[in-house]
């Protein structure tokens, strides 16, 4: 049987956008942390992994949402791990209000990485075993992003900072996501809340790198956008994300928290 952890966590201010609600790469960082903490619970924290010469890296996320949590709200997050084969192993998470509303729901493949080499390794049972997950051969086939449309895109640019490699030696993944969401129109952003999101972390950008963010323009009325992280023409990230509109009252409310 799968073994599940929970862990309570008042939103801060510096989790939440000027509308008071916790932002997705705040959110990432936050799943990630109480997955840490479930590991380190069962004896695999990253010292355990480190003295083996290998480390977790996420190669995709899958959101859904209700609503994002908002400033000084109290959430429960659960999590625990489901299913693992021999190259990948998936994490479920579940975010609950203070009066247990399911808010979020979302999904991530994990892989092994050797450090030394920075390639993939199998994944054996030694590692997994204490998370409780089912073992399958099977290899889940899950949906990707849209391809963008270049021809409709718009595009930013920014560089790889010491300050954006975390301690597994490589960009956080909560950074991709900044650059993914950071093209997209400020009054775009402050009128529209995320309700779905598949994210998908291909290759690795390096310290130093220039790095492209490239989006689909939303068009009137338009709810779903397209986008892609770039160095040169090699694309390192991929996302699609569904919106909806969220009126004053429901931005309000949320101040109110």
């Amino acid at each position: 049987m799968s073994h599940s952890y929970k862990q309570n966590q008042v939103i801060p201010y510096y989790m939440c956008d000027r509308n008071q609600q916790l932002t997705l790469s705040m959110l990432v960082n936050l799943l990630m942390e109480v997955s840490e903490n479930h590991s380190a619970g069962l004896g695999r924290e990253e010292s355990f992994l480190r003295e083996r010469g290998i480390s977790w890296i996420i190669l995709r996320y899958e959101f859904s949402i209700s609503r994002m949590p908002k400033y000084n709200e109290e959430i429960e997050v659960e999590t625990c791990a489901t299913e693992y084969n021999k190259l990948f192993t998936y994490r479920e998470f579940v975010v609950r209000g203070n009066n247990k509303e399911q808010l979020i729901k979302a999904k991530a493949t994990f892989a092994l990485m050797k450090n030394d080499t920075r390639k993939m390794t199998k994944i054996n049972s030694e590692i997994v075993e204490p998370y409780g997950a089912t073992f399958s051969k099977r290899i889940q086939r899950n949906v990707k992003p849209n391809e963008i449309n270049l021809t409709c895109a718009s595009e930013q640019h920014y560089f790889v900072r010491y300050f954006d490699i975390d301690t597994n030696q490589h960009v956080n993944n909560s950074k991709y996501i900044e650059w993914l969401l950071d093209v997209l129109p400020p009054a775009f952003l402050s009128t529209h809340g995320l309700k779905h999101g598949i994210i998908t972390f291909d290759k690795e950008v390096k310290e130093g790198d220039e790095v492209t963010s490239i989006v689909n323009k939303p068009a009137g009325g338009q709810l779903y956008t397209n986008h892609r992280i770039c160095v040169g023409e090699t694309g390192h990230a991929s996302a699609t994300f569904k919106w909806t509109e969220q009126s004053r009252m429901e931005l309000d409310d949320g101040n109110d928290q």
